[in-house]
């Protein structure tokens, strides 16, 4: 990991980048598949889950992106102030710079109000026929798998693959900026 240097517990799996500790990437998706199981019967979790992880990711895609200067990036991406601090800025930047394609941003922006249906909404859940339009919407599955998903498929089940499917992209991204960024000095 380029900037990341092993914490003195190697075991752990952690790693220190910028001074902080940082979890590794393998830890973190291991912690997420546990949350966003298949066979987890709380609707509104898998829906916070997996919009929470696609957004540490996009954060973690624009950090490897900046140049190396933690407190400038902070100030932009801080979750309260900074003028990047929401799901859909963040992914417009990276769309916008070429770093994910238009069907990845656009499931992120379909992700993100499939949350804010869950968030807003305390009755909420994937047989709610807005929360359905929107899960039908997500497409980066489809391209990404080849295929549509079958009949039978529910919106849970298109927005747990669609989730699934942005994560797998999404994942790779900020070891790839990285790699570029470091090439390009």
């Amino acid at each position: 990991m380029a900037g990341c240097v092993k914490n003195a517990r190697p075991k752990a799996g952690r790693y220190v980048a910028h001074g902080e500790p940082m979890e590794s990437e393998f830890d973190r998706l291991l912690e997420f598949s546990r949350s966003f199981d298949y066979e987890h019967d709380n609707d509104r979790e898998i829906v916070i889950v997996g919009c929470d992880y696609i957004e540490s990711l996009i954060k973690e895609i624009l950090e490897a992106t900046f140049i190396d200067d933690p407190n400038e990036a902070k100030a932009l991406l801080s979750d309260s102030t900074g003028p990047l601090s929401g799901l859909v800025p963040r992914a417009r930047l990276l769309y916008l710079l070429g770093v994910i394609p238009e069907p990845v941003y656009k499931d992120i922006k379909t992700v993100g109000k499939i949350r804010n249906e869950f968030a807003h909404k305390v009755s909420a859940s994937f047989s709610d026929n807005r929360v359905q339009q929107l899960c039908g919407n997500l497409e980066w599955h489809v391209q990404s798998l080849f295929m549509k998903p079958p009949p039978e498929a529910t919106a849970r089940d298109i927005y747990q693959v669609g989730v699934n499917q942005l994560v797998s992209h999404l994942g790779a991204l900020p070891g790839f900026q990285r790699f570029n960024r470091e090439r390009s000095n």
